[in-house]
Protein backbone atom coordinates (compact mmCIF):
# COMPACT_ATOMS: atom_id res chain seq x y z
CA UNK A 1 0.00 0.00 0.00
CA UNK A 2 2.62 2.61 1.00
CA UNK A 3 4.61 2.55 -2.34
CA UNK A 4 1.52 3.53 -4.06
CA UNK A 5 0.35 6.00 -1.56
CA UNK A 6 3.90 7.29 -1.87
CA UNK A 7 4.09 7.64 -6.00
CA UNK A 8 0.03 9.06 -5.90
CA UNK A 9 1.06 12.67 -4.32
CA UNK A 10 4.15 13.92 -6.82
CA UNK A 11 1.97 14.62 -9.08
CA UNK A 12 -1.02 16.25 -7.09
CA UNK A 13 -0.36 19.74 -8.35
CA UNK A 14 -0.90 18.23 -12.10
CA UNK A 15 -4.52 17.87 -10.85
CA UNK A 16 -5.56 21.97 -10.60
CA UNK A 17 -7.52 23.83 -13.37
CA UNK A 18 -5.58 26.82 -14.31
CA UNK A 19 -7.97 29.25 -15.19
CA UNK A 20 -10.58 28.00 -12.21
CA UNK A 21 -13.26 30.49 -10.51
CA UNK A 22 -15.36 30.28 -7.53
CA UNK A 23 -18.16 31.98 -7.17
CA UNK A 24 -19.09 33.07 -3.50
CA UNK A 25 -22.67 32.70 -4.38
CA UNK A 26 -22.46 28.73 -4.73
CA UNK A 27 -22.64 26.38 -1.81
CA UNK A 28 -21.82 23.19 -0.82
CA UNK A 29 -25.15 22.62 -1.48
CA UNK A 30 -25.05 22.42 -4.80
CA UNK A 31 -23.02 19.68 -5.29
CA UNK A 32 -25.71 17.26 -4.31
CA UNK A 33 -27.89 18.43 -7.01
CA UNK A 34 -27.14 14.64 -8.69
CA UNK A 35 -28.13 11.89 -6.33
CA UNK A 36 -25.75 8.91 -5.79
CA UNK A 37 -25.98 5.98 -4.72
CA UNK A 38 -26.89 4.28 -1.20
CA UNK A 39 -26.43 5.80 2.09
CA UNK A 40 -24.32 9.56 2.07
CA UNK A 41 -21.47 9.98 4.47
CA UNK A 42 -20.23 13.67 3.83
CA UNK A 43 -16.68 14.24 5.04
CA UNK A 44 -15.56 18.08 4.31
CA UNK A 45 -11.40 18.01 4.09
CA UNK A 46 -8.80 21.45 5.12
CA UNK A 47 -6.00 21.75 6.25
CA UNK A 48 -5.41 19.03 7.96
CA UNK A 49 -8.47 17.92 9.17
CA UNK A 50 -11.23 15.66 8.03
CA UNK A 51 -15.24 16.66 9.76
CA UNK A 52 -17.19 13.85 9.14
CA UNK A 53 -19.18 11.69 11.49
CA UNK A 54 -17.57 9.49 13.91
CA UNK A 55 -20.11 6.36 13.94
CA UNK A 56 -22.08 5.18 11.23
CA UNK A 57 -23.71 1.47 10.19
CA UNK A 58 -22.41 -1.50 8.22
CA UNK A 59 -23.26 -1.70 4.54
CA UNK A 60 -22.87 0.42 1.07
CA UNK A 61 -21.79 3.83 2.21
CA UNK A 62 -20.52 6.44 -0.60
CA UNK A 63 -18.06 8.85 1.06
CA UNK A 64 -18.80 12.64 -0.87
CA UNK A 65 -15.46 14.27 -0.38
CA UNK A 66 -15.89 18.25 -0.47
CA UNK A 67 -12.54 20.34 -0.18
CA UNK A 68 -13.26 23.31 2.30
CA UNK A 69 -9.87 25.12 3.20
CA UNK A 70 -7.00 26.84 1.63
CA UNK A 71 -8.56 25.95 -2.13
CA UNK A 72 -11.76 27.99 -1.28
CA UNK A 73 -9.99 30.86 -0.14
CA UNK A 74 -7.81 31.36 -3.09
CA UNK A 75 -10.46 30.85 -5.63
CA UNK A 76 -12.72 33.34 -3.83
CA UNK A 77 -9.27 35.58 -4.28
CA UNK A 78 -9.23 34.89 -8.04
CA UNK A 79 -5.67 32.70 -7.75
CA UNK A 80 -5.74 30.02 -10.64
CA UNK A 81 -3.57 26.81 -11.19
CA UNK A 82 -1.05 25.55 -8.67
CA UNK A 83 -1.44 28.57 -6.31
CA UNK A 84 -4.87 27.76 -5.89
CA UNK A 85 -3.73 25.29 -3.24
CA UNK A 86 0.44 25.96 -2.76
CA UNK A 87 1.53 27.74 0.55
CA UNK A 88 4.34 27.77 2.30
CA UNK A 89 6.87 26.38 -0.22
CA UNK A 90 4.67 23.08 -0.63
CA UNK A 91 2.52 22.49 -3.76
CA UNK A 92 0.22 20.18 -2.42
CA UNK A 93 -0.61 21.81 0.71
CA UNK A 94 -4.21 22.87 0.16
CA UNK A 95 -5.13 19.67 -1.97
CA UNK A 96 -6.64 16.44 -0.14
CA UNK A 97 -7.63 13.67 -0.94
CA UNK A 98 -9.51 10.48 0.90
CA UNK A 99 -8.33 6.88 1.66
CA UNK A 100 -10.89 5.15 3.77
CA UNK A 101 -8.99 2.61 5.63
CA UNK A 102 -9.79 -1.00 8.00
CA UNK A 103 -8.01 -1.26 10.95
CA UNK A 104 -7.71 -4.92 11.80
CA UNK A 105 -6.10 -6.74 14.77
CA UNK A 106 -7.45 -4.18 17.02
CA UNK A 107 -5.31 -1.35 15.76
CA UNK A 108 -6.37 2.13 16.12
CA UNK A 109 -5.66 5.42 14.45
CA UNK A 110 -3.35 6.03 17.22
CA UNK A 111 -1.36 2.72 16.03
CA UNK A 112 -1.85 4.01 12.28
CA UNK A 113 0.11 7.70 13.11
CA UNK A 114 2.62 5.87 15.27
CA UNK A 115 3.56 4.23 12.38
CA UNK A 116 4.06 6.97 10.10
CA UNK A 117 5.84 8.46 12.63
CA UNK A 118 8.31 5.56 12.63
CA UNK A 119 8.16 5.57 8.96
CA UNK A 120 7.19 2.30 8.85
CA UNK A 121 6.33 0.33 5.01
CA UNK A 122 4.54 -2.52 6.16
CA UNK A 123 1.43 -2.48 8.34
CA UNK A 124 -0.93 -5.58 7.04
CA UNK A 125 -3.08 -4.59 9.72
CA UNK A 126 -4.18 -1.38 7.93
CA UNK A 127 -6.17 -2.53 4.99
CA UNK A 128 -6.72 -0.01 2.16
CA UNK A 129 -10.47 0.28 0.76
CA UNK A 130 -10.44 3.01 -1.69
CA UNK A 131 -11.59 6.20 -1.47
CA UNK A 132 -12.66 9.58 -3.90
CA UNK A 133 -9.68 11.94 -5.35
CA UNK A 134 -9.38 15.53 -5.05
CA UNK A 135 -11.06 18.21 -7.50
CA UNK A 136 -11.88 21.91 -7.33
CA UNK A 137 -14.43 22.84 -4.69
CA UNK A 138 -17.86 23.64 -4.71
CA UNK A 139 -17.93 20.07 -6.83
CA UNK A 140 -16.98 16.86 -4.71
CA UNK A 141 -15.99 13.39 -5.14
CA UNK A 142 -17.21 10.17 -4.49
CA UNK A 143 -16.68 6.54 -3.47
CA UNK A 144 -19.12 4.34 -2.76
CA UNK A 145 -17.55 0.98 -0.58
CA UNK A 146 -19.04 -1.92 1.33
CA UNK A 147 -17.97 -1.44 4.89
CA UNK A 148 -18.05 -4.59 7.18
CA UNK A 149 -18.92 -3.65 10.92
CA UNK A 150 -15.38 -2.92 12.92
CA UNK A 151 -12.57 0.07 13.05
CA UNK A 152 -11.40 2.23 10.38
CA UNK A 153 -9.41 5.19 9.54
CA UNK A 154 -10.16 8.66 6.87
CA UNK A 155 -6.70 9.26 5.98
CA UNK A 156 -5.28 11.68 3.13
CA UNK A 157 -1.78 10.04 2.39
CA UNK A 158 -1.21 13.13 0.60
CA UNK A 159 2.94 14.39 0.86
CA UNK A 160 3.69 10.61 2.22
CA UNK A 161 6.46 10.76 -1.01
CA UNK A 162 8.09 13.68 0.40
CA UNK A 163 11.41 13.82 2.09
CA UNK A 164 9.94 17.06 3.74
CA UNK A 165 8.04 15.26 6.69
CA UNK A 166 6.15 18.53 7.44
CA UNK A 167 4.56 18.11 4.23
CA UNK A 168 2.95 14.60 5.10
CA UNK A 169 -0.47 15.49 5.96
CA UNK A 170 -1.15 12.33 7.94
CA UNK A 171 1.50 13.72 10.08
CA UNK A 172 0.03 17.11 10.43
CA UNK A 173 -3.05 15.10 11.84
CA UNK A 174 -5.09 14.83 8.83
CA UNK A 175 -6.95 11.22 9.88
CA UNK A 176 -9.67 10.63 11.66
CA UNK A 177 -11.28 7.51 14.09
CA UNK A 178 -14.38 5.98 12.18
CA UNK A 179 -16.59 2.99 13.29
CA UNK A 180 -18.85 0.96 11.92
CA UNK A 181 -21.43 -0.78 13.83
CA UNK A 182 -23.76 -3.52 12.85
CA UNK A 183 -26.18 -2.42 10.64
CA UNK A 184 -30.25 -2.77 11.65
CA UNK A 185 -31.25 -3.23 8.27
CA UNK A 186 -31.28 -5.60 5.77
CA UNK A 187 -27.67 -6.01 3.94
CA UNK A 188 -27.36 -3.25 0.92
CA UNK A 189 -28.04 -4.22 -2.62
CA UNK A 190 -25.12 -2.91 -4.73
CA UNK A 191 -26.66 -0.05 -7.08
CA UNK A 192 -26.95 -0.69 -10.73
CA UNK A 193 -23.90 0.94 -12.55
CA UNK A 194 -23.67 2.67 -15.79
CA UNK A 195 -20.27 1.70 -16.64
CA UNK A 196 -17.83 -1.11 -15.47
CA UNK A 197 -15.03 0.31 -16.26
CA UNK A 198 -11.55 -2.63 -16.36
CA UNK A 199 -8.16 -2.25 -15.07
CA UNK A 200 -6.26 -4.89 -16.97
CA UNK A 201 -3.03 -6.43 -16.37
CA UNK A 202 -1.46 -3.65 -18.91
CA UNK A 203 -2.89 -1.09 -16.67
CA UNK A 204 -5.64 0.00 -19.38
CA UNK A 205 -9.10 0.91 -18.82
CA UNK A 206 -11.28 -0.91 -20.61
CA UNK A 207 -15.35 0.43 -20.50
CA UNK A 208 -18.10 -1.74 -21.25
CA UNK A 209 -20.02 0.97 -23.03
CA UNK A 210 -19.25 4.43 -24.65
CA UNK A 211 -19.24 7.36 -21.99
CA UNK A 212 -22.64 9.58 -22.36
CA UNK A 213 -22.51 13.56 -20.67
CA UNK A 214 -24.10 13.92 -17.38
CA UNK A 215 -24.13 11.78 -14.72
CA UNK A 216 -22.72 8.47 -14.70
CA UNK A 217 -22.12 5.84 -12.25
CA UNK A 218 -18.79 3.58 -12.72
CA UNK A 219 -17.68 0.24 -11.07
CA UNK A 220 -14.00 0.41 -11.62
CA UNK A 221 -12.62 -3.29 -11.27
CA UNK A 222 -9.09 -3.21 -10.98
CA UNK A 223 -7.83 -6.88 -11.73
CA UNK A 224 -4.40 -5.91 -11.68
CA UNK A 225 -1.88 -7.01 -8.05
CA UNK A 226 -0.91 -2.65 -7.83
CA UNK A 227 -3.07 0.00 -6.15
CA UNK A 228 -4.20 2.23 -8.53
CA UNK A 229 -6.10 5.53 -9.45
CA UNK A 230 -8.83 5.89 -11.27
CA UNK A 231 -9.37 10.04 -12.33
CA UNK A 232 -10.41 12.28 -15.16
CA UNK A 233 -9.12 15.20 -16.57
CA UNK A 234 -11.10 17.51 -18.85
CA UNK A 235 -8.64 18.39 -22.21
CA UNK A 236 -8.21 22.31 -22.36
CA UNK A 237 -9.72 24.44 -24.48
CA UNK A 238 -7.75 25.01 -27.75
CA UNK A 239 -5.74 21.70 -27.54
CA UNK A 240 -6.73 18.10 -29.05
CA UNK A 241 -6.56 15.24 -26.98
CA UNK A 242 -3.33 13.96 -28.37
CA UNK A 243 -1.67 17.30 -28.55
CA UNK A 244 -2.35 17.44 -24.79
CA UNK A 245 -0.85 13.80 -24.03
CA UNK A 246 2.03 14.78 -26.11
CA UNK A 247 3.05 18.06 -23.62
CA UNK A 248 6.00 17.49 -21.33
CA UNK A 249 5.44 16.20 -17.64
CA UNK A 250 5.03 19.34 -15.68
CA UNK A 251 3.40 21.04 -18.48
CA UNK A 252 -0.10 22.53 -17.65
CA UNK A 253 -2.86 20.40 -16.20
CA UNK A 254 -6.75 19.76 -17.58
CA UNK A 255 -9.45 19.87 -15.44
CA UNK A 256 -10.04 17.48 -12.66
CA UNK A 257 -13.28 15.82 -13.01
CA UNK A 258 -13.13 13.27 -10.15
CA UNK A 259 -11.95 10.18 -9.65
CA UNK A 260 -10.97 7.26 -6.97
CA UNK A 261 -7.45 8.03 -4.49
CA UNK A 262 -7.16 4.22 -4.84
CA UNK A 263 -8.72 1.13 -6.58
CA UNK A 264 -7.03 -1.99 -4.19
CA UNK A 265 -6.13 -4.87 -6.28
CA UNK A 266 -8.19 -7.22 -7.54
CA UNK A 267 -11.29 -5.28 -5.52
CA UNK A 268 -13.86 -3.19 -7.50
CA UNK A 269 -14.76 0.80 -6.11
CA UNK A 270 -17.83 2.43 -7.82
CA UNK A 271 -17.68 6.19 -8.14
CA UNK A 272 -20.40 8.63 -9.94
CA UNK A 273 -19.24 11.32 -12.14
CA UNK A 274 -21.08 14.34 -13.56
CA UNK A 275 -19.07 14.90 -16.64
CA UNK A 276 -19.80 17.67 -20.13
CA UNK A 277 -19.42 16.44 -23.30
CA UNK A 278 -15.94 16.83 -24.53
CA UNK A 279 -12.51 15.09 -24.56
CA UNK A 280 -10.93 14.05 -21.34
CA UNK A 281 -7.81 12.19 -20.54
CA UNK A 282 -8.20 9.20 -18.32
CA UNK A 283 -5.39 7.57 -16.10
CA UNK A 284 -4.42 4.81 -13.47
CA UNK A 285 -0.98 7.32 -12.32
CA UNK A 286 -0.30 10.56 -10.44
CA UNK A 287 0.86 11.84 -13.78
CA UNK A 288 -2.15 11.53 -16.37
CA UNK A 289 0.58 12.19 -19.15
CA UNK A 290 1.67 8.39 -18.22
CA UNK A 291 2.25 5.98 -21.09
CA UNK A 292 -0.78 4.39 -19.73
CA UNK A 293 -3.38 6.89 -19.99
CA UNK A 294 -5.88 6.96 -22.70
CA UNK A 295 -8.33 9.41 -24.51
CA UNK A 296 -11.98 9.38 -24.38
CA UNK A 297 -14.86 10.93 -25.67
CA UNK A 298 -17.87 11.90 -23.74
CA UNK A 299 -20.58 12.46 -26.04
CA UNK A 300 -24.12 14.39 -26.06
CA UNK A 301 -27.11 12.93 -24.70
CA UNK A 302 -29.52 12.94 -27.44
CA UNK A 303 -32.82 14.69 -26.77
CA UNK A 304 -35.68 12.56 -25.49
Amino acid sequence: MWTRIASSVLCMSALLLSGARYSSGQSARATASSPLPVRVVDVRAGEFYFQAPDTIPAGLTTFRLLQTGLVVERMRAGAHGRELVRDKGDDTRGAHMLWVVRLDSGKTVADLYSAAQAGERRTPWARQLGGPAFTLPPATTNATIDLEPGNYALVCYIGSARADRTRYHLLNGMFRALTVRPGSERRSIPPRVDVVATISGEEIIKFSKPLRAGRVMIRVDNQTDKDLEFKFQRVPAGLTGKAFLAQPQGAGPGTPMGGLSSVPPRTSVITTLNLPAGQYVVGTHPSIRHVTSQLVTVASRSPN
